[in-house]
């Protein structure tokens, strides 16, 4: 008879893990969830990533998720030839996805029953059951490490912040436990515990609240005063500044969205069906504008719709509007700017950019509900229900319709346009050139101008019903736009790396600038082209910190519609250019050389 070799501790434990887990399915059914999610199935890297530590992790075999098996194994690098001291894209590639988990789990995966984290520092893939409380789990810090078919619960090591953010680490979901030295597992809890504690209070995030944030490169500007604006401080129903505003009016054929309204010009009774001594806009004498849809007694909806089109164009800097939307099923509020080439191009050839809009959430709509609002850019190549977008909870159970009102606005700049609420410094949404999917265009970096309107009905609306409330007002407290202050370049230092004909290296970019200046959009470009460079990220922040870094790769071949190109070995330029919100720009042009793979 064979007597079977003896095995330590871990070997034993996961033998155990083993039997008792054949098919992780719920894991399994998360991970196709996150696939599907257009901002990570459009990257193949991110994809084949994700699917091999995922595959790996299933099958056991986590000691064989490491950065070169990643590297040459999903990722695509020659076994012979990568070196992670030199090309560090399975770091690259795993930053990225960090930041797509992160997210995807607060947006449209936020009510998902796991939640896939990977770990700062590892690549082995966990899986984390939110907490009954339905807190975020927080996908860049450290979490515990426990072997597959193991549950680590709350230990009481953790401070109750803490212990609440992270509920259960499942292996799968719903089995049972294995026992385990608790002496150990305790002792590594504890450390766990405190480790995270301190990265949790130095942490600050694009996404942190501004009641949370010490200071950020937009709070720090000095903005001045506005350079357009209107408080709407005129008396008790009179007309908005005529030299501002003019007025879309028409029938509900006239917008696109098979809405049901019809906007009227204030005082004209145009078109027919407008009451000219019930106006749908103005002022109300204590300091607002009101845009009000009203149903009239033959069943039909009027509202307003004002714009700057032919007044007045903005091109970049700080737009916002203090509002308070109204609450009811049908309504659409929103505050919105329209590219000036509309009339000639169309939409979305022109852009469009949702600053903010709302819709109630009902059995017949996608909505957001009162404590919930909308941000997007519609262009080319992305557009309507395929919008980039991001939507926002106001914190505390505030409402749409507080009275407090609340402020919506964006920092618009060359590349790159940020989403805040309430103050400049709550920046929940950035988007920029980097963010494009596939064949879409970038078409911000032009005059705009701007629309509030209050529409009624339409395809993501919906119809309303015997309890929208009749009249329905937007109040708008007032509407400025701020020149971005100016920024400083920040100086860019790169040292080349060997390249290899049909290979790709990585190296460090180096940037100093002045702290509290904000992000700053990177670009990279070759000559010859044949030769191909991309960026770790687009978009640095000097919020915080004057040293920033990036990593640079350089591809020795590219794909054009011509099919695959080669750069032959050879002397090219790499051009590295940065560019502050306020469009001040620094740039760096450096030889280097592609050398024969033989």
């Amino acid at each position: 008879m064979r007597v079977p070799q003896k095995m330590d501790l871990p070997e034993q434990a996961e033998v155990r893990s083993r039997a008792v887990i054949s098919d992780f399915a719920h894991e399994r059914e998360e991970l196709e969830r996150v696939l599907r999610h257009a901002e990570i199935s459009r990257s193949p890297s991110l994809v084949r990533f994700l699917t091999f530590i995922c595959d790996r992790f299933f099958e056991g075999r986590s000691k064989e998720i490491r950065e070169y098996t990643i590297a040459v194994e999903a990722l695509g690098r020659r076994e012979a030839t990568f070196d992670s001291q030199v090309d560090p894209i399975v770091r690259v590639t795993a930053r990225a996805l960090r930041k797509r988990l992160r997210e995807f789990y607060e947006n449209e995966g936020k009510d998902d029953p796991l939640r896939i984290v990977l770990p700062l520092g590892h690549y082995v893939p966990q899986f984390l059951v939110p907490t009954e409380r339905g807190k975020a789990v927080d996908l860049e810090a450290p979490s515990i490490t426990v072997e597959p078919g193991l549950h680590a619960t709350r230990a009481n090591g953790f401070p109750a912040g803490v212990a609440e953010s992270v509920s259960v680490i499942s292996q799968p979901l719903a089995r049972g436990v294995v026992r385990a030295n608790w002496k150990i597992a305790y002792l590594a809890l504890a450390v766990a515990g405190i480790f995270l504690v301190g990265l949790l209070l130095g942490r600050r995030s694009r996404d942190q609240p501004a009641s949370q944030k010490s200071s950020t490169g937009a709070a720090s500007f000095r903005w001045g005063e506005p350079v357009w604006s209107d408080e709407f401080d005129g008396g008790a129903l009179e007309m908005p500044d005529r030299s501002k505003w003019t007025y879309d009016f028409g029938s509900q054929n006239s917008w696109g969205n098979h809405e049901l309204e019809t906007y009227c010009f204030p005082g004209r009774g145009v078109p027919q069906g407008c009451d000219p001594r019930h106006p749908n806009v103005f002022e109300d004498g204590v300091g607002h504008l009101v845009l009000r849809a009203v149903r009239n007694a033959d069943g039909n909806w009027t509202s307003a719709r004002i714009t700057t089109r032919g007044l007045k164009t903005f091109q970049f800097g700080r737009i916002e509007a203090r509002m308070k939307l109204p609450v009811g099923t049908g309504l659409w509020p929103a505050f919105w700017m329209l590219g000036t080439d509309f009339a000639s191009v169309g939409w979305p050839a022109s852009g469009a950019v949702d600053i903010v809009e709302n819709v109630a959430l009902t059995s017949r709509s996608n909505g957001l509900g009162p404590g919930m609002i909308r941000s997007s850019l519609h262009a080319p190549g992305y557009f309507g229900g395929n919008s980039l977008r991001r939507d926002f909870k106001l914190p505390n159970g505030e409402r749409v319709d507080d009275g407090g009102f609340h402020t919506y606005g964006i920092l618009w700049s060359p590349g790159m346009i940020q989403f805040y609420v309430d103050d400049p410094a709550n920046i929940f949404f950035v988007r920029d050139v980097s963010d494009l999917p596939e064949g879409g265009e970038w078409v911000f970096d032009k005059p705009f101008y701007l629309v509030m309107n209050l529409a009624v009905g339409g395809d993501w609306a919906g119809d309303p019903d015997n309890t929208t409330p009749n009249s329905a007002d937007i109040l708008v407290d007032y509407v400025r736009v701020y020149k971005i202050p100016p920024a400083s370049a920040p100086t860019i230092e790169w040292q080349p790396a060997p390249v290899l004909v049909g290979s790709v290296a990585s190296s460090t970019i180096h940037l100093h600038g002045q702290k509290g200046t904000g992000r700053v959009t990177l670009a990279c470009s070759t000559e010859p082209a044949t030769a191909v460079c991309s960026l770790e990220a687009s978009t640095v922040d000097f919020s915080e910190s004057s040293e920033q870094e990036e990593v640079v790769s350089i591809s020795g071949d590219a794909f054009t519609n011509r099919g695959k190109v080669v750069a032959a070995p050879g002397q090219y330029k790499l051009t590295i250019t940065a560019t502050t919100m306020s469009g001040n720009c620094s740039q760096v042009t450096q030889p280097f050389e592609v050398k024969s793979s033989k």
